[in-house]
């Protein structure tokens, strides 16, 4: 009987329940029910007592146009697209657009100081690239000589 007893409440533990919380029915809302916003979200804007990181995002908007034209832009064109983003001429670095010989350079650096922190970024013949690193200890991000810019 003890056997019995035992494969009974075996079985019983096998077998299926019922479902408490049957599966919850997908409602939808109507779009008329959303209140519309106020305004739209602002635009990011350059904070020069974040981080570098929090301010990539910023100076990649502000270079996305010369990144979609494709090639190596003007020194002064990523200087004025930089500046116009309300990074301050100041924290900007940006290397020369072409070599001692007048012919253009393979690559442009440049950069954005942001408290102890550079935004670094390169235009080159395989694109565009950005990257963050601690400012160096000249206070300055790039190594060696800099195009004038004013």
């Amino acid at each position: 009987m003890g056997v019995v007893l035992a494969i009974a409440a075996l079985a019983a533990g096998c077998a299926p329940s019922p479902d408490p919380d049957p599966a919850p029915t997908p409602t939808s809302t109507s779009s008329a029910s959303a209140a519309p916003s106020a305004s739209p979200e602002p635009a990011p804007t350059f904070a020069p007592e974040g981080a570098a990181e929090e301010n990539l995002p910023i100076v990649k908007a502000a270079l996305q146009p010369l990144v979609a034209a494709g090639g190596i832009p003007a020194g002064r064109s990523v200087v004025d697209a930089l500046t116009a983003a309300g990074i301050p001429l100041s924290a900007v670095q940006v290397t020369a657009d072409q070599t001692a010989i007048g012919l253009p350079v393979d690559s442009l650096l440049f950069s954005v100081l942001v408290g102890q922190e550079c935004v670094l970024g390169q235009f080159d013949g395989d694109g565009f690239t950005t990257t963050t690193a601690p400012v160096l200890s000249t206070g300055a991000c790039l190594v060696g000589a800099t195009a004038s810019i004013d």
